[in-house]
């Protein structure tokens, strides 16, 4: 075929496909449907191996696809006798444990929307979250309870169904052991918070044995069947509305496009796009995965190389601990098909690191020494665009399209097309772009655009180009956004609000490199010339660490703050950032602290 020169027409990335790929391939079902009829004939195996820290990861519970599907069910007769109903937004506050997962699917059986939300979610916004969608029933893990009481105290809701971590995981696991105390009496039985609407999860499970026929599948076509938090590509927080069209399109594009092979270690919490994408298609491909409940960090080294999986979903904030491992030093990372790194762009210093190539390597075959694989993806897209296959890695590329979406590289905030190897903001449109935004058409406007061929784009705002053989390069954010572990964080958002603190006259806040975070903020704030008259530096640096913590989510907390004299201003009119970043003498990496002191800048 002829090229035309617009990458979104030639799609030349096909070639490392064996197929062409067609919507057609996404049957009209629901998630749990699909995931049902593709176990059909592997019930017997296993579906989770549940592994934790009590032992080292060495050895854990299983739990066979027949019995994944039968807590299922029992879970989605659960929820219909205690009055859960078709469209009902159902949020679900826990780790990555299996009932996460399943009652994602039984919230697919009876047609109500799962709304998995992540526990750094500030009380104030799952309070008005409750408020503003009429919200009745909500589980959540009993760690959690303490942060968000007061929020689920003041609400109208019917239910707050509760779980502390034994109905899977092994009772001597570390952390549970830590909490035994607090959570458990002395008569071993589960402490419950003071609160009529407090429903432990036993006691829900028993409403099941008032069905005794499985409920028959809820399906309707373009129904929201999750929804995932998300600040996006604009800073304000929201909930991305995915269909059972867009996840399964998502979960099929992995499964047909050959893309995995083998096992899965999974650490990702399913209140992330990358979480609920990852979540369905080992489901539906019908994976044995190891699935950890607890945050890995500097031990995920060790960890997978306790359990060698062929396949690891992770963030750069993980590959930057391996490569600083002992395990990687001694040679001793496992065997595997697919690491994964997305949520951001990898260092190239550690991608040449670990992968042992530089500048200019294309892989010709499939070359088993390298060890990550990029990949990029947005939650309003299933957290899926693109990845380095295996047999299609180059160095520095965020990897090819996936199968099903089309992705082009467009003039920013046009739909005029630029050609190969032209910087512009890269564009996703196909079967994974969100429904929309809950709520908010108006920053669904901002993100999604009809351009003149018909279809629904998503505008990334970020900047990148297409070579000739398909493979997208991530240049740069649009907007000064950075990454800290694997979650956004957008600056200008949080200086707005320490902006309208007390005592504070103007404030900004910078995003340095961190050995363990990725990038951390550090606030910078000018305070009101009256503001030391009744009260001291560190009493109002306090107040202002108490409020941040209390309404932003945790990881948009500053780092610290500093207090400076005035913020300097550059000849555009603008903070002089490099200025404060320069001065300031901040460099984690080396110092891993921040020099208390206040900063004086000459603007004269």
């Amino acid at each position: 075929m002829k090229l035309t020169g617009r990458p979104s027409v030639d799609k030349p990335w096909l070639k490392y496909y064996d197929r062409t790929f067609s919507d057609k391939d996404i049957p009209q079902k629901s998630i749990y449907q699909l995931a049902l009829d593709a176990n059909k004939y592997n019930m017997k195996n296993t579906a989770i191996d549940l592994r934790s820290s009590s032992n080292e990861f060495t050895k854990g519970i299983k739990i066979s696809y027949k019995d994944f599907f039968k807590k299922i069910n029992v879970n989605a007769k659960s929820s219909k006798i205690m009055g859960i109903k078709e469209d009902e937004i159902v949020p679900i506050i826990l780790p990555n444990i299996p009932e996460a997962r399943t009652l994602i699917y039984s919230n697919s059986i009876i047609g109500s929307v799962s709304y998995p939300i992540s526990p750094l979610l500030p009380v104030n916004q799952l309070e008005q979250l409750i408020s503003d969608n009429n919200i009745k029933n909500l589980f959540i893990f009993n760690v959690f309870y303490e942060k968000y009481e007061k929020a689920l105290n003041n609400s109208d809701l019917d239910n707050i169904i509760i779980l502390d971590g034994t109905e899977s995981l092994p009772n001597s696991i570390k952390m549970l052991n830590k909490l035994k105390e607090q959570l458990v009496n002395k008569k071993g039985s589960l402490i419950l918070p003071k609160n009529k609407k407090v429903l432990p999860w036993d006691e829900y499970q028993k409403y099941s044995k008032e069905i005794k026929e499985d409920l028959k599948p809820f399906y309707k076509d373009n129904h929201v069947t999750a929804i995932i938090g998300t600040s996006g590509t604009t800073g304000v927080p929201k909930g991305v509305c995915l269909t059972d069209k867009n996840i399964n399109s998502a979960a099929l594009a992995y499964k047909n496009g050959n893309v995995f092979e083998g096992s899965f270690m999974d650490a990702l919490l399913p209140s992330i796009g990358y979480g609920i994408s990852m979540l369905h298609y080992q489901t539906v491909a019908g994976k044995y995965v190891y699935l950890i409940p607890e945050l890995l960090t500097e031990n995920v080294a060790k960890v997978l190389n306790t359990i060698k999986p062929d396949n690891f979903p992770g963030g750069p904030v993980h590959y930057i601990n391996i490569s600083e491992s002992e395990e990687f030093k001694n040679g001793q990372i496992a065997q595997h098909k697919n690491y994964i790194s997305g949520g951001a762009s990898l260092n190239k210093d550690i991608e040449s690191k670990l992968n042992g190539v530089n500048e200019g390597y294309t892989e010709n075959g499939i070359n088993d020494s390298i060890i990550v694989r990029q990949g990029y993806g947005l939650s309003e897209n299933v957290a899926r665009g693109t990845f380095s296959k295996r047999g299609s890695y180059k160095f520095g590329s965020i990897g090819i399209p996936m199968p099903y979406d089309t992705i082009g590289i467009f003039k920013p905030g046009t739909d005029e097309e630029l050609g190969y190897n032209e910087n512009g903001e890269i564009c996703i449109t196909g079967p994974s772009v969100m429904k929309g935004y809950l709520n908010n058409q108006e920053e669904t406007d901002k993100v999604i655009s009809v351009h003149s061929d018909g279809k629904r784009w998503i505008h990334t705002k970020d900047i990148g180009y297409m070579d000739e053989d398909g493979h997208i390069f991530h240049v740069e954010r649009i907007k000064n956004i950075f990454m800290r572990n694997g979650f956004n964080v957008h600056p200008s958002k949080i200086s707005e609000f320490i902006n309208t603190l007390p005592n504070v006259k103007n404030s900004v806040v910078i995003g340095f490199e961190h050995p363990s975070e990725q990038s951390v903020p550090v606030a910078f704030i000018e305070l009101e010339d009256t503001a030391l008259n009744s009260k001291t530096k560190e009493e109002i640096l306090s107040d202002i660490h108490k409020e941040c913590y209390s309404s932003l989510e945790e990881t948009s907390v500053p780092l610290d703050y500093i207090i400076v004299d005035s913020l300097p201003i550059n000849l555009g009119g603008k903070i002089d950032i490099q200025r404060i970043k320069s001065e300031s003498q901040i460099d984690f990496v080396k110092n891993k602290k921040v020099l208390k002191k206040q900063l004086t800048f000459n603007n004269k």
